[in-house]
């Protein structure tokens, strides 16, 4: 059964009790990254939700979007210029 993406979902409980998630997703992408990790569900449902529980907080990161570096053309120039130099140098050690 394929499902269209406003009935797809992902739901994280967190326990600081004892330091664990519970997660219960219907996201194929979402499924994948857990399995990815190493953490297997407990239940998977003939809909395709899967569960997990008892998940370690260690084992799950949430992380904002790195912006990157933002540079002036000079720098930028700088920074170019110490690459090519680092660059010369190890072909010329090999």
């Amino acid at each position: 059964m394929s499902l269209v993406a406003n009935e797809r979902e992902t739901a994280i409980h967190c326990d600081d009790e004892t330091k664990t998630w519970r997660i219960y997703t219907m996201q194929q992408r979402v499924i994948t990254k857990l399995k990815r990790a190493g953490i297997e569900p407990y239940k998977i449902q003939e809909d395709g939700g899967h569960w997990y529980k008892d998940v370690p907080f260690n084992q799950i990161s949430l992380r904002s979007e790195s912006k990157g570096r933002e540079m002036t053309e000079e720098q930028r120039q700088a920074a170019a210029e110490r690459l090519k130099k680092a660059r010369k140098a190890r072909n010329e050690q090999r």
